[in-house]
């Protein structure tokens, strides 16, 4: 199932500090954990954006991105709302009639085509304005934003993520279980589960 209407934002700026080596890179399921995130995303769209910024160069010259739209930003730097900001804003100028973006990490794992077709499903069914992912106590990403909250996403800077967006917007999200959301791959210790 592929929507024509939605867009898809995978966040694979940043300079991967705590790990010690790009997170993009590390070997996942016979490829990368960045190519991983694409695979998946690709199931629900042909419209797969990723941002690049801190390890641009290493990433692109052992991931072939031919068939997907790079983004490179320079404020990668300042954290994941400065990211999301700039991707959104780089996709609606690309896309001016997208209903919708999604917006991945590439350092969960866990995600699969399965659930990013069940959140599709969901935000397409519900007709709530957001769509995000329930994992224990927390929610965030992946989330399905609806283009009249475009405009928050890119008002977003620093390190304020999307999740800032679904707080204060509850009554308008549906959530989807996704008990294994909250594994991501941020230091040496979080290996293990890759």
């Amino acid at each position: 199932m592929k929507s024509g209407d939605l867009a898809i934002l995978i966040l694979a700026a940043g300079s991967s500090s705590r790990l010690g080596q790009p997170k993009q890179l590390l070997p996942y399921k016979k490829t990368t954990l960045l190519e991983h995130t694409i695979t998946c995303a690709k199931s629900v769209s042909d419209n797969v954006f990723v941002i690049l910024g801190g390890n641009q160069s290493a990433i692109q010259s052992t991931i072939d991105l031919q068939d997907i739209e790079v983004i490179l930003t320079q404020d990668w730097y300042k954290g994941i709302g400065s990211s999301i900001s700039s991707g959104v804003k780089s996709i609606t100028k690309t896309i001016q009639d997208t209903e919708s973006i999604m917006i991945l990490l590439c350092d969960q794992p866990k995600i699969t085509n399965e659930l990013l077709v069940e959140l599709v499903d969901l935000h397409e069914k519900k007709e709530k304005s957001i769509s995000a992912c329930k994992y224990g106590d927390s929610f965030g990403v992946p989330a399905i934003f609806n283009r009249c909250r475009y405009d928050d996403l890119e008002k977003l800077k620093d390190d304020s993520g999307a999740k800032n967006i679904i707080c204060k917007n509850k009554n308008q999200t549906s959530f989807l279980n996704f008990p294994e959301g909250n594994i991501d791959i941020d230091n040496p210790d979080d290996l293990k589960h890759i």
